[in-house]
This record gives structure tokens, sequence and C-alpha cells, in this order.
């Protein structure tokens, strides 16, 4: 979450928003919204939605540039995470997935 706010942060000065300004466009409090920036917050899909909004970007831009820029060792760590948490159904339905979308 620190990561998505330190982007959030660079993407709203980048507009030359204060947090109350952006906060206002998205319909959110800006004592939130500096949560959110420092990575306290956890925001909705929703309220991730209203940023982009207010943002003038699609939530993809706002959310997957952070992926983009992970390298791949950070990638391989990140799936590692995700998948160490996965049942053994869920494992399952990963695999057959994989081999779905295999060449």
């Amino acid at each position: 979450m620190k990561e998505f706010g330190e982007h959030l942060r660079v993407l709203r000065k980048a507009r030359a928003l204060s947090q109350a300004e952006l906060g206002g466009l998205a319909g959110l409090n800006d004592k939130y919204l500096g949560e959110i920036e420092r990575g306290d917050g956890n925001p909705s899909l929703e309220v991730l939605q209203r940023l982009a909004k207010a943002l003038g970007i699609d939530l993809t831009t706002l959310i997957g540039d952070e992926v983009v820029r992970l390298g791949r060792g950070d990638l391989r760590a990140e799936v590692n995470r995700h998948v160490d948490a996965l049942t053994d159904d869920q494992l399952r339905d990963l695999v057959r997935m994989f081999r779905l979308r295999a060449p």
C-alpha cells in the first residue's frame, strides 16, 4: 500500500492538486486521502475508481503502473507471496488457468 500511496501522490502533484483539491474532486475527505498516500489507508474499488476519475486517468493506469515497474525478481516474489496463501483447490485452479494460457 505504501508504494501505491507514493504513486498516487506523484500523480496528484503532477496535476498540481492539493490533497484537499483531489479529495474534493473525488468526494473524499483530505485526511483519508493523506492516509492512502502514506500507505495507511486501504481504499475500496469504489474509492480507486473515484480517484482515477478525479485524476482524469483510467483505473488500470492508477493501479497498474506499480506492477509495470516491478522487475522479474520482484514479480516472482509477489506471485510466490500470493501462491503461498492459496488453498490446495485454489492452487489446482491456478494450474488449470496456466495450462489454458500456455502456448
